[in-house]
């Protein structure tokens, strides 16, 4: 249990050290209208980009589908949750709860910008934002709320599978900035 925890840990750490590095804040095609991510120019290293953004892309559609069934599918089985101004949920059991009472609050139409797609051998980081404009229904009252999140996506590669180790949020001052 040390090991895991110690891999999510370095692997947390791993992206806090990327989110400044202005290697991974290139100007390119594939971030949305506010975001910087693009490709590697080396086939096989942008093949893999794609394989992790997928997995992020696919907790999107479970996210915006009100699936938890979907979005666990996407965890590894001992994966953290940080969520701004929430406790720490480890494993994907555990998260269940936040997620359905969450699901029952708020409906999401989130479109991902993504900022970074870093590949460190068995380690993917990616990095989103939410752009200008895209807003949660708050369902008690049908009223919409701004959304300025931004997430950190740790996720490990197990076998031909790319799954979410780590899973974190806090809230951008700015929206649509990174």
């Amino acid at each position: 249990m040390l090991k895991k925890i110690a891999t999510v840990f370095g692997a947390a750490a791993l992206a806090a050290s990327m989110m400044g590095s202005p290697a991974s804040a290139q100007v390119g095609k594939d971030g949305g209208p506010t975001g910087a991510f693009t490709y590697s120019p080396s086939p096989d290293t942008a093949a893999v980009q794609r394989q992790a953004k997928a997995v992020v892309e696919r907790y999107q559609a479970g996210l915006n589908g009100a699936d938890f069934a979907a979005i666990s599918r996407e965890y590894a089985p001992d994966a953290v949750a940080e969520w701004n101004n929430k406790q720490t949920v480890v494993g994907v059991a555990a998260m269940r709860p936040s997620y359905e009472a969450m699901f029952k609050a708020i409906k999401f139409d989130t479109d991902f910008q993504y900022d970074a797609v870093d590949i460190h051998g068995d380690i993917a980081i990616v990095r989103t934002h939410h752009p200008v404009g895209q807003a949660e229904l708050l369902l008690a009252d049908g009223s919409r709320k701004l959304d300025y999140n931004r997430e950190v996506f740790v996720l490990k590669r197990t076998g031909p599978a790319w799954k979410i180790i780590l899973y974190s949020f806090n809230t951008q001052p700015r929206q649509g900035e990174q």
